[in-house]
């Protein structure tokens, strides 16, 4: 969904269906049922109330900024939601961290024909405070991982985009740490190592480069790394 621009007062709304919403409308068997929806402002540069204070910044936004169109892949929509807090006086959001990964340096987790197997550790983290505040604190996460080449272990996927075969993961945390925070570990695997043609094709003949994107499914928060798979 998304907002049109017009040239008068009234507020124009695009919506559209996800491809799986469609998918799901088109199958007729009562499983398309809008049960909740999210907003985002994905297309908002905070980094303007920094410079110019919140009274000027929040006009220049308001003014300036461009409203993306509506998307039909559910992927690529709405990559930072908005949340309703229990606290209006919240000023930290936790972030997440991947520290104590196995195999992780400068955010690129590496795989090669004889290491196929990776754990990953992903934390919700929290700077200048004491404790992660209620709210952000997720009990679930979801997990995009390249199909072509990797998959979770032990876990079913959700869906696999087509097009981009983007498999989406459901992770339930494992414990909270000390200051409320998730922790949750997954192991991603090559279940198939690429041949000679998979490289040539996705990669430079000796590297394949892709993304692991791990959202938190209450607080919205993203974290991106690499993934690299050498012969």
């Amino acid at each position: 969904m998304g907002f049109l621009d017009h040239s008068t007062n009234n507020v124009l709304v695009d919506a559209v269906l996800t491809d799986a919403g469609r998918n799901r409308l088109a199958s007729n068997n009562s499983s398309f049922k809008i049960a909740f929806f999210s907003l985002g402002d994905d297309e908002v540069d905070y980094s303007i109330i920094k410079k110019f204070g919140r009274t000027v910044g929040k006009e220049k936004l308001t003014k300036n900024t461009p409203v993306f169109e509506a998307q039909t892949k559910g992927d690529l929509a709405l990559k930072h939601r908005l949340l309703t807090l229990p606290d209006p006086t919240i000023i930290r959001l936790p972030s997440l961290s991947l520290e104590g990964s196995t195999g992780l340096s400068n955010n690129t987790l590496s795989f090669t024909k004889t290491v196929t197997k990776r754990t990953v550790l992903v934390e919700q983290v929290i700077d200048s405070e004491n404790r992660i505040p209620d709210g952000t604190s997720d009990v679930t996460f979801t997990v995009l991982v390249p199909d072509r080449f990797l998959t979770l272990t032990n876990h079913a996927a959700l869906q696999i985009e087509p097009t981009t075969r983007i498999a989406s993961y459901n992770v339930v945390r494992d414990s909270v740490s000390e200051k409320n925070g998730a922790v949750a570990r997954f192991q991603l695997l090559i279940p198939n190592f690429p041949d000679d043609t998979t490289f040539n094709v996705y990669g430079d003949g000796t590297t394949i480069t892709s993304v692991v994107t791990v959202v938190g499914d209450q607080s919205g928060l993203r974290k991106e790394f690499q993934v690299t798979i050498t012969k």
